[in-house]
């Protein structure tokens, strides 16, 4: 990670393995509605401007619902299928997520299929789900951290060119781990 993890070994204070799952998660639905949202809009201002009329918002209206159709049956086969399972790491340097076959597959799978079809944005979205198979923020880096109780959700956020790791933690580490990272970055960085 640093020089420092070259002189000194790193820790492992928490390991475990968790099943994310796509349709029940509200982080999932948040960021694909962010993403496909704003490229409908962006799209469809530009073909309003264009066109003079407003065949282009209805034509964003048509993309935004059949991208989310898309997504709603893709996170149904891995919701199906037990999800993405992912390996979350804390140790005495930081936070890691490594994320398991299913996952490396999906994003194998987006990155192919983008180049067959010729999609740039397929592509682009399988590079950048390969780019985050293993992700790592040392205590550091972190910038904030919210917390969600009811959930035992835990949003760690870096620099903001990092990619956050949540920490989906289950009944038995999630006090545990709260514990941790209050003891590894200063109070004023939680937001509850």
């Amino acid at each position: 990670m640093d020089e420092k993890s070259s002189t000194q070994e790193e820790i492992v204070r928490y390991s475990w393995m968790a099943s994310v799952h796509v349709l029940t998660n509200p982080s999932a639905w948040s960021g694909v509605t962010l993403c496909f949202g704003i490229g409908a809009l962006g799209l469809g201002i530009l073909f309003t401007f264009i066109s003079k009329s407003l065949a282009g918002l209805y034509l964003a209206s048509g993309i935004f619902g059949g991208l989310m159709l898309i997504f709603i049956l893709v996170g149904g086969v891995i919701d199906i299928f037990g999800g993405f399972r992912v390996n979350f790491i804390l140790t005495s340097d930081g936070v890691r997520s490594i994320s398991g076959k299913g996952a490396k597959t999906a994003a194998n799978a987006a990155l192919i299929g983008g180049v067959l079809t010729g999609n740039l944005t397929g592509i682009a979205a399988g590079a950048a789900a390969q780019s985050e198979q293993n992700v790592s923020i040392l205590y550091s880096e972190v910038k904030k951290i919210k917390v969600n109780s009811r959930r035992r959700y835990i949003l760690v956020k870096g620099d903001w060119l990092q990619k956050p790791i949540g920490l989906y933690c289950n009944e038995d580490n999630f006090t545990g781990v709260l514990q941790l990272l209050q003891g590894q970055c200063s109070s004023d960085k939680f937001v509850v």
